[in-house]
C-alpha cells in the first residue's frame, strides 16, 4: 500500500467558546512544516462574530501554505433545502468579505443533507470532509474518497464535488481533541483499509501535544501532509 497521504482539518469554532488555541497549533505544524486546512465557522444565529475573530486575531499568523476553508453550523431554523441554501451563500460572502475563497467545508455535528451538495457547488467547494466527523458512516460507504450521490451522502454518485471522509473506525471519529492514545487506534484501523487520511480537531481544545503526537507517529510510516483541497486535486 502506498504511504499515507494524510489531511489535518480544524474546525475554528473559537469564538463560541472563549478559548483558542491557534497559535500553540501553528508552532507545532511550522516545527514540521505540516500544512492544515482551517474551517472558518459560520452560524446563523451570529454569522460573523467568529470570521471576525479570526481576522482580528489570528489570520496573520497562520502561514500562507495553510488552507482556509468553511464550517457552517445549520441553526434549527434553517430546516429546508433554501434556508439552508442561503446560509451556505451567506458563509461564503462572509469569508469573501475577509478575502477568502473557500473551496474546502464541513458543517457542524455532521450535519450535511445531500440537497446541500448542489449549493455548495454553486459557492465552488471542491470538498467536504463532514462525514464520519460525528457518526461512522454506514456499513459499506467508500473509504476512499468518492464523488457522492445527490440523494446519499454515503454513497458513489455523480455529485462533482469530492467527500473526504474523517477517518471513523473503533465507534470513534479520528479527532486529536481525544487524545493521541485513543487517536492511533482509529489511525491504524484506517490505515489498514486505505493510505488517504483525513483528521480533525478542534480550534477551542488544547492539541498542541496531540498534534506533535500524530504527525511523528505519522511520519515514522512515511506519512505525506497535504491541505484538503490539495489532496483531491491529485486524485
Amino acid at each position: 500500500m502506498p504511504k499515507p497521504l494524510v489531511a489535518i482539518t480544524v474546525d475554528s469554532v473559537c469564538a463560541a467558546t472563549g478559548k483558542c488555541f491557534v497559535s500553540e497549533l501553528v508552532s507545532v505544524a511550522e516545527e514540521y512544516t505540516v500544512p492544515m486546512t482551517w474551517l472558518l465557522d459560520v452560524t446563523e444565529h451570529d454569522p460573523l462574530t467568529n470570521v471576525k475573530l479570526y481576522h482580528n486575531e489570528y489570520l496573520h499568523r497562520i502561514p500562507a501554505w495553510h488552507e482556509l476553508g468553511l464550517h457552517i453550523t445549520f441553526d434549527n431554523s434553517a430546516n429546508n433545502t433554501v434556508a439552508r441554501g442561503d446560509l451556505i451563500r451567506i458563509g461564503k460572502d462572509i469569508l469573501k468579505q475577509f478575502s477568502i475563497k473557500p473551496t474546502a467545508f464541513r458543517a457542524a455535528n455532521g450535519d450535511l443533507e445531500p440537497d446541500d451538495l448542489r449549493a455548495l457547488e454553486d459557492i465552488g467547494i471542491l470538498v467536504d470532509c463532514t462525514a464520519g466527523s460525528s457518526a461512522a458512516q454506514p456499513d459499506g460507504s467508500p473509504k476512499e474518497p468518492y464523488h457522492p450521490s445527490y440523494t446519499e451522502l454515503h454513497g458513489s454518485g455523480d455529485a462533482r464535488i469530492w467527500e473526504v471522509a474523517v477517518a471513523n473506525e473503533c465507534g470513534m471519529a479520528a479527532y486529536l481533541d481525544s487524545g493521541f492514545e485513543k487517536l492511533q487506534k482509529v489511525i491504524d484501523a484506517r490505515l489498514a483499509v486505505s493510505h488517504i487520511l483525513c483528521l480533525g480537531l478542534h480550534d477551542c481544545v488544547d492539541n498542541a501535544a496531540n498534534l506533535r503526537s500524530t504527525v511523528d507517529y505519522l511520519r515514522k510510516q512515511g506519512a505525506r501532509f497535504t491541505t484538503l483541497t490539495q489532496l483531491v486535486t491529485e486524485l
